[in-house]
């Protein structure tokens, strides 16, 4: 019986490949799915557990860890640009201050069509870049369409998927940029979250019957 478990880094022992266990298939026979995206069977006889694997920076990223209640951070997505307008292109990048693990697509949007440019994930306190543009062409830069599904192994409240359309104009970069550490740059940051402001129709009504002028 194996003691293998989906997810796991295995080598082919007869074979020059390696992959990941992607299906258990009996006790004896698993799945692995190799870097071209294939899954084929194999014998859990004939591979080996690659151990170590999760020591490069890129599976660092993927790990995801519970984080203290209390430390929790539920909002924090932006839109960063770098880069200088006077200096050609700009690079756009998806800031994560959150505590969620992010799974984004991001599409620009044209003519009521949209193109996919960057699906992905975003771990929590961490930066992707998903676009580079002409800063000389700002003015017909394409609206950007965010779709976000958030995730985290705490307990907590259900988060509904983020869907949010941002346009970037000309005077959106007239403003400073800010430092940002995690891409170790100056930025202009956009908040994606932001909560929309509930209009108060009682204290609207009262605000206006009160500065009514009295019929004499």
């Amino acid at each position: 019986m194996n003691t293998y478990k989906l997810g796991d880094f295995v080598r082919l022992v007869e074979e020059d490949a390696e992959g990941y266990i992607t299906a258990i298939l009996s006790d004896e026979l698993i799945g692995v799915t190799e870097k071209d995206g294939f899954e084929i069977p194999v014998l859990a006889a004939k591979v080996t557990l690659v151990h170590g694997k999760m020591d490069t920076e890129e599976d660092r990223k993927e790990v995801i860890s519970q984080i203290p209640q209390a430390e929790f951070k539920p909002e924090g997505l932006y839109l960063a640009i770098t880069g200088d307008q006077k200096q050609g292109l700009v690079d756009f990048f998806l800031l994560n201050e959150s505590s969620y693990q992010l799974l984004v697509s991001m599409n620009t949007l044209k003519a009521e069509q949209v193109k996919g440019e960057f699906v992905g994930q975003v771990a929590h306190q961490n930066a992707e870049k998903i676009y580079t543009a002409n800063a000389s062409t700002i003015g017909n830069w394409p609206s950007f369409n965010f779709q976000v599904i958030f995730f985290s192994n705490n307990l907590l409240d259900i988060k509904k998927p983020l869907m949010v359309n941002k346009k970037i104009r000309p005077v959106d970069l007239s403003t400073a940029k800010k430092e940002v550490a995690v891409l170790g740059k100056k930025a202009w940051l956009f908040r994606l979250d932001e909560a929309e402001t509930k209009l108060d129709t009682d204290k609207l009504q009262e605000h206006f019957f009160s500065h009514r002028p009295k019929k004499k």
